[in-house]
């Protein structure tokens, strides 16, 4: 526990050796509860949407990004993401899994005919997630306008009906000391009212303090009250005054304000006069943390009323601190947060380069080279200038250090973020005073530490069980990302299992099984998956809806010629057969030592087995088991033989049970050149094309089981935008679709370059976001000319 105990002790000079025993072993109990509490690591999961505002017939595309909560960087140790969308009911109307990579993943949502006017929620979470009570996980609200059923829902107006919140600083306003105390004004849809102005008045009508909000309706005051008098908040809202009552106050207590420079911040702890006769003689400990490390520094108030702690900035944690006072029997009094930037690693680009050729544009972003030697992904949102479909109130960087960290879901965070100045650090902290306690409950970390119920994911495992095998032996034939396996069974343990196994859409697994002779049979197994469903996951805060009202809304009539679910279902139906065999065969060859061997449906038909086919180039035999057997042509080893590029240690014997059908091209290299001394007897490779369907006319004669998987991974698939029927309306400028673009790399220069179509209009704005493997970040915002 030491690597996380950086303790602070102060005071201690004036402590007896009894009392300084017990406040040592109070703190060794909350450094315990602590440890046990946060000794599983988190992951966070951030989505970013290529909109927030979209059309029927329109497709939403979404890129992730799982991370390691401690480190901030990609996460490695979940390949499984839950991506699901629910309506105003909760009900999951749309689910997708996704194969995160590198931490990294993406995938798209067609807004289809399940989808009317209103609003709905996107969720991403992984399976280790549900264990913790933070929220952890991505969720954000957008809204779908159904232009031919808008209903009267979709006329919204966001009046100023004002909830007021006046909330004291670490949560407790004490009489005879000087209190701060945050603001925040909302509207009744919960957005902040900007530009209020508001006084505080006492009994006798004079003016104490004052304030004025942000454009987000946050703002702070401070007032030293007394206990003899009265006190009033008064709000001009539209030429109305708003009258509120300022009393919650306390007579006895302790609060905290916290002030900070570039370089420190201060504590200040404060107390009046009546709880000192009561607390003297106490010993208090502030803890420090951020969900991970854990620091102490023991309070005594001995004869002040005031304690000030001077903290450097460089010795609190990047992004959240928790500051939290505990009383002699670690019972938590209060809690203030407070945001540090210091070690926030942000990259931001040049102005983006542009070459265009007669119909496309090439676009390239020039970052930092130093920081892209190792993985990354940036994800890139084009759509108008003008464009109204794009409120995201998180980028990654507030939904990674801000967002997890609070109990409340916090409007257009990535204002924090971004262009960050004094102004918007002030801004943050006051927001942090409204906040009060923590996303970390003290409760729970003492005496509900999180048990584990749900593990990592990675892939889809199944357990076979089998029923009435002679042989005990089993061929899986490959899918899309995974090859063949062969599985044994012995009459002590009649299971096998494979992990790690990612099938795809609706792949199926298919599953032989060898007699006794070595030819393959219907088996008879019964197959368990997991996962088999998609599990729920709850929202532990609310979430704020779309702020703006639409205008105009006849314009959203006969806004497409074609949606993009059309533009999916004509190139669905689409064959195009070009042969490419030879000119494939060619670009293959340059990579072979050996001969490539590109089959085509003649090559598969006419060839009965392997051990007829590869007599061509070296000697087959059947062995006294009536197994085929393959032998080199001269002393020596026989070749290796490798199916899709996975070694098969008993030659020929399970290729037996490959289907003809699914073999795409061979590569013999007699020399075995490239295998070093292994390949002394040659080297086979043979690579499948799994696209090409089992119960094909290839396959008359081949005995296997087909088993549907009940959850599979959804494709990559390509983003298709809408064909509109104008270019030059406001319809197209505020809610169109220029391109989406979830997965460019920045190579190890700096740069990133994508093509897309010139559009029709003339300025178009790119919204990036992504990350680099060393947990550096991107958020930004670029506009571009392309006419």
């Amino acid at each position: 526990m030491k690597n996380i105990r950086s303790i602070f002790l102060y005071c201690f000079i004036f402590l007896g050796t009894a009392q300084l025993t017990n406040a040592q072993q109070e703190i060794e109990k909350l450094y315990d509860a602590y440890e046990t509490y946060k000794n599983n690591p988190r992951e966070l999961t951030y989505t970013h949407l290529n909109k927030s505002i979209y059309i029927k017939g329109e497709t939403l595309g979404f890129t992730s990004y799982v991370l390691d909560k401690e480190t901030k960087k990609t996460s490695l140790k979940t390949s499984n993401l839950y991506c699901v969308v629910e309506d105003a009911n909760k009900n999951i109307i749309k689910s997708k899994l996704i194969k995160i990579e590198n931490g990294v993943g993406n995938g798209s949502v067609n807004i289809d005919s399940l989808f009317t006017t209103g609003q709905y929620v996107f969720k991403a979470y992984t399976n280790w997630q549900r264990n913790f009570e933070e929220q952890n996980f991505y969720t954000q609200s957008f809204e779908v306008i159904d232009t031919e059923n808008q209903g009267k829902t979709f006329k919204k107006n966001l009046n100023n009906n004002v909830d007021a919140q006046f909330l004291p600083e670490s949560g407790h306003a004490l009489y005879n000391v000087g209190n701060t105390f945050g603001v925040v004004l909302k509207n009744s849809s919960g957005f902040g009212i900007p530009n209020i102005s508001g006084k505080i008045v006492d009994s006798k009508n004079n003016a104490v303090s004052s304030f004025k909000t942000n454009s987000l309706g946050v703002s702070k005051f401070s007032i030293t009250p007394s206990p003899n008098k009265n006190y009033k908040i008064s709000l001009n809202i539209d030429d109305k005054i708003h009258d509120y009552k300022l009393d919650n106050f306390k007579s006895k207590g302790i609060i905290l304000n916290l002030k900070s420079t570039a370089s420190k911040v201060y504590l200040v702890l404060k107390t009046n006069n009546e709880t000192l006769k009561e607390i003297k003689n106490k010993k208090f400990h502030l803890a420090i943390n951020n969900g991970n490390v854990l620091k102490t520094i023991v309070i005594d108030f001995n004869e002040k009323t005031e304690i000030t702690r001077l903290i450097k900035i460089e010795n609190l944690n990047t992004g959240i601190n928790i500051f939290t006072l505990f009383d002699e029997d670690n019972k938590p009094i209060l809690e203030r947060l407070f945001f540090n930037y210091n070690g926030i690693s942000k990259v931001s680009s040049s102005e983006p380069g542009i070459t265009k050729t007669k119909d496309t544009a090439i676009v390239s972003l020039q970052f930092n080279a130093s920081h892209f030697s190792k993985f990354n992904n940036i994800s890139v949102s084009i759509l108008p200038k003008k464009t109204r479909s794009y409120n995201q109130h998180h980028n990654i960087i507030s939904y990674t250090y801000l967002q997890p960290y609070i109990k409340s879901y916090v409007e257009n965070a990535q204002y924090y973020f971004t262009d960050i100045d004094a102004e918007k650090k002030y801004h943050l902290d006051n927001l942090l005073i409204t906040q009060g306690w923590s996303s970390y409950n003290w409760f729970d970390i003492f005496n509900n530490p999180p048990k584990v119920n749900y593990v990592f994911e990675n892939g889809v495992y199944y357990k076979a069980t089998v029923n009435n095998s002679k042989s005990n032996e089993f061929i899986m034939y490959p899918t899309k990302n995974n090859s063949s396996s062969v599985f044994n069974t012995t009459s002590e343990n009649n299971q096998f299992e494979l992990r790690n196994f990612f099938p795809v859409n609706n792949e199926e697994l298919k599953i032989a099984e060898f007699n006794d002779k070595g030819k393959i049979k219907n088996p008879h197994l019964y197959i368990q998956f997991y996962p088999s469903i998609v599990p729920k996951i709850e929202n532990k805060i609310g979430l704020l809806n779309a702020k703006y009202k639409h205008s105009n809304i006849d314009n959203f009539n006969n806004v497409f010629l074609i949606s993009s679910l059309d533009v999916i279902q004509e190139l669905d139906e689409v064959v195009i057969e070009v042969n490419k065999r030879e000119q494939r065969r060619e670009e293959l060859q340059r990579k072979s030592y050996g001969i490539v061997d590109v089959w085509d449906d003649k090559t598969r038909e006419r060839t009965i087995n392997f051990a007829t086919y590869f007599s061509k180039w070296f000697t087959t035999r059947t062995n006294s088991r009536g197994e085929p057997e393959i032998m080199s042509t001269r002393p020596g080893p026989p070749p290796l033989i490798f199916l899709d590029d996975v070694p098969q240690t008993q030659g020929l014997r399970h290729l037996a049970a490959l289907p003809m059908a699914i073999i795409d091209y061979v590569e013999i290299n007699k020399s075995g050149i490239g295998e070093n001394i292994r390949g002394g007897g040659g080297v086979i490779k043979i690579y499948t094309d799994i696209t090409i369907p089992l119960d094909s006319k290839f396959t008359e004669g081949r005995t296997f089981k087909a088993f549907k998987i009940p959850l599979t991974f959804s494709d990559d698939k390509k983003f298709y935008k809408p064909i509109y029927a104008s270019y030059t309306s406001n319809f197209y400028n505020e809610y169109g679709v220029l391109e989406w673009l979830p997965r460019i790399k920045i190579n190890t220069n700096g740069v990133a370059t994508f093509k897309m179509e010139i559009p029709k209009i003339k300025d178009a704005k790119l919204f990036i976001e992504g990350m680099t493997e060393d947990g550096n970040f991107i958020s930004e915002t670029k506009v571009i000319t392309l006419n």
